[in-house]
C-alpha cells in the first residue's frame, strides 16, 4: 500500500444520504456511489471529512470554511439547480473543489442552451424544438419524438411515456411537463440506435481524456428503441426486470476513435472540467454519432466499468489533482 498523501480533503453530500455514508451503510444507489467515493479518498489521503449539504448551504459552507481543506470533493447537489449555486459559492470562498465551475453546470443542465452550443460548435445532436406553454406546438420535423424537461440533468423527468409515436399524442405529452415542471419541454427526434456513455477524466497537458466507453442494452426493447428512463438508472428492480444493462462497448477501433472525439468535443464547448460523462445515441440510419447528454460531474462508482481504467483509485486521484491545478 502506498503511503497516502498529506491532504485535507472535504467530501461534500446531499443531506439525504449522508447519514449512510457516515455509517458505511448503502442503502441506495447514490449512497452506495458516494460511499465507494469516501473509501477510495480515505485509502488516499491522509484526513478526509463528510460535510452534509442541504437547504441550508451556508451553514454547511461554514462549516466547510472552518475546516479549511485542501480539497472540497464535490458530490452534492447532482443535476440540480442548486448544483450551480454551491459552485459559485465555493469559488467566493477560494476553496478548490473537484469538477465543473457554475457557469457549466448551469449549461450542462439547461437541454435547449447546451444543445445550441453544441450545435454551434459543429457537434452533431438531435433535431430538437422548445414547447413553451400556452403556446401552438410547431415542430419541423417527423416522429419519434422524445419529450422531456427543459431544464433537468440526465433522466430527471424522463418516463416510459416520454417517447411519444404519434405526433397528434405530442400536447399531451408537453401537458404533462408544463403542469408538473411550470416549465417549457423539449421535444427532440428520438435518435433509433446504439446508446454509448463516454468518461472523460481531465489530464494534466491533454485535456479531457477517455476513460472508459460503455454501451446500454435494453433486453425487452425492439433493437434501438431503448432508452434510459430515471425507473431504469434509480431502481435496480427495474433494470432486472426489463433486463437493462450496461456494460464495456464492443465497437471497432475506428468508433472508439470516434466516439472518444465527440465526447471530447462535447466537453469543450460546453467548458465541462475535472470529469464528465457523454451519452451519445448511434443512428441506424446513417451512423452517425449524435450527443444527447453531456454529463458535468456525474455519478463516481468503484464498481462501474466507466471508471475502472487504469483503475478507479487512479482516476479519482486524477479528479483531486485537476482540482487543485483550478
Amino acid at each position: 500500500m502506498k503511503r497516502k498523501q498529506n491532504l485535507r480533503i472535504a467530501c461534500l453530500i446531499d443531506d439525504d444520504v449522508v447519514r449512510h455514508v457516515r455509517a458505511a451503510r448503502a442503502p441506495s444507489i447514490r449512497a452506495k456511489y458516494d460511499l465507494s467515493v469516501v473509501r477510495t479518498l480515505r485509502s488516499l489521503y491522509r484526513e478526509v471529512a463528510i460535510i452534509g449539504i442541504g437547504d441550508k448551504i451556508k451553514s454547511s459552507l461554514d462549516e466547510l470554511a472552518q475546516l479549511a481543506p485542501d480539497i472540497a470533493f464535490n458530490l452534492a447537489f447532482s443535476s440540480q439547480d442548486e448544483e450551480a449555486v454551491l459552485a459559485e459559492r465555493l469559488d467566493r470562498l477560494h476553496v478548490p473543489y473537484t469538477g465543473s465551475g457554475p457557469a457549466a453546470l448551469a449549461l450542462t443542465n439547461d437541454k435547449l442552451k447546451s444543445r445550441r452550443a453544441l450545435r454551434a460548435a459543429g457537434i452533431d445532436v438531435p433535431r430538437y424544438a422548445e414547447l413553451p406553454p400556452r403556446r401552438p406546438i410547431a415542430v419541423g420535423f417527423s416522429p419519434p419524438f422524445f419529450v422531456k424537461p427543459i431544464c433537468s440533468c440526465g433522466c430527471i423527468g424522463i418516463r416510459d411515456d416520454s417517447l411519444v409515436i404519434r405526433r397528434e399524442d405530442l400536447l399531451e405529452r408537453a401537458r404533462l411537463i408544463w403542469r408538473r415542471d411550470a416549465a417549457s419541454a423539449l421535444c427532440e427526434e428520438f435518435i433509433v440506435g446504439r446508446e454509448f456513455r463516454i468518461g472523460l477524466i481531465e489530464a494534466r497537458r491533454s485535456g479531457m481524456r477517455v476513460v472508459g466507453i460503455t454501451e446500454w442494452t435494453f433486453g425487452i426493447a425492439a433493437p434501438g428503441w431503448g432508452f434510459k428512463t430515471l425507473a431504469i438508472v434509480s431502481n435496480p428492480e427495474t433494470r432486472k426486470a426489463r433486463r437493462v444493462r450496461r456494460g464495456p462497448a464492443a465497437v471497432s477501433r475506428r468508433r472508439t476513435l470516434e466516439l472518444a472525439s465527440v465526447a471530447q468535443r462535447a466537453a469543450a464547448a460546453l467548458g465541462v472540467d475535472g470529469y464528465a460523462t457523454v451519452d451519445i445515441r448511434v443512428d441506424d440510419r446513417d451512423g452517425r454519432a449524435k450527443v444527447i447528454e453531456v454529463n458535468a460531474n456525474p455519478g463516481l462508482w468503484s464498481g462501474s466499468s466507466i471508471w475502472s481504467r487504469p483503475s478507479f483509485r487512479a482516476n479519482i486521484r486524477n479528479i483531486v489533482e485537476a482540482a487543485r491545478r483550478k
